[in-house]
């Protein structure tokens, strides 16, 4: 079903106001309301967690709501349980990561028999859901929108909303670290995106703005080399150019003062090299 006019002013006035400029703090609380008002819902929730090994799932995990409703012991639940979730067994089998909704694999009978509605749905009120996954480096994260079981069951216009919704919701959120980053002045560090140690310097080059055969340079490597280094930054940082990079990445690596860098030493010896002195003006000898 196609979105009407209506729909495209309101994804338009979601966009507009995700993309102000906020710190993570402001971002997180204004984010919740904008979304809910493109995918109308009761309940917003965003979670993220990392991809490390550790006995506690409930330590690497990053969770905020609107309005709060799940306790410390209930997200524990959740979290024991995720793995029986039809959207994981959905995603895992098919690589799809949404939007997806509740209703696409149980009807309201099979929801009601189900542990998480036993033991989760029921004491959030949430019978309608509809979630798609994000990646952020080695980081997984979701955005979830519910309403209560009698409330009407999501549709295609509210899939097809978060799926535009979703990849702004992200790089506003990478934005808000930055600013808040910028504003501490206490750099992110880039591999808490996944970042091998090579692929931080590579980037530390690229948020000062140098094309590849600089960076090449600069480093002593081969321009291939590069170029598979820049691929990979891209990809774990789940943009698509590197202008979009060098913007999220100039709040996580050293830039010195202010974003401008001064020319490394290599490009400098490089740049006199090729400035050829004049040649000695010719002195005529005078006829004695």
């Amino acid at each position: 079903m196609p979105l009407t006019d209506d729909d495209l002013d309101a994804l338009q006035t979601a966009l507009l106001a995700l993309h102000e400029e906020r710190d993570l703090e402001s971002f997180r609380a204004h984010a919740p309301e904008i979304v809910l008002r493109a995918v109308p819902g009761d309940y917003f929730v965003w979670t993220e967690n990392g991809f490390t090994n550790t006995s506690d799932p409930m330590r690497n995990l990053v969770l905020w709501e609107h309005p709060v409703r799940l306790t410390p012991k209930d997200m524990r639940r959740l979290l024991s349980l995720v793995d029986q979730h039809p959207f994981t067994l959905h995603a895992k089998a098919t690589g799809d990561w949404g939007p997806v909704k509740l209703s696409d694999f149980w009807t309201d009978e099979q929801l009601k028999a189900s542990v998480f509605w036993r033991d989760i749905y029921r004491k959030l009120g949430t019978g309608r859901l509809i979630a798609c996954a994000v990646f952020r480096g080695n980081r997984f994260g979701t955005i979830n929108v519910s309403r209560p079981l009698d409330a009407p069951d999501f549709d295609e216009r509210d899939r097809d909303m978060m799926r535009l919704l979703t990849p702004h919701f992200l790089q506003a959120h990478h934005a808000a670290e930055r600013v808040s980053a910028l504003r501490s002045e206490t750099a992110i560090p880039a591999s808490a995106l996944g970042l091998t140690a090579r692929e931080v310097e590579v980037g530390t080059w690229i948020a000062r703005g140098r094309t590849n055969p600089e960076i090449a340079k600069i480093l002593a490597m081969q321009p291939r080399t590069v170029e598979k280094h820049v691929e990979r930054i891209l990809l774990k940082l789940g943009v698509d150019n590197r202008t979009s990079a060098a913007m999220l990445l100039a709040g996580r690596v050293p830039m010195g003062s202010g974003f401008s860098s001064p020319t490394p030493p290599a490009l400098v010896a490089e740049k006199r090299s090729r400035v050829r002195k004049p040649p000695k003006p010719e002195t005529k000898r005078r006829n004695s």
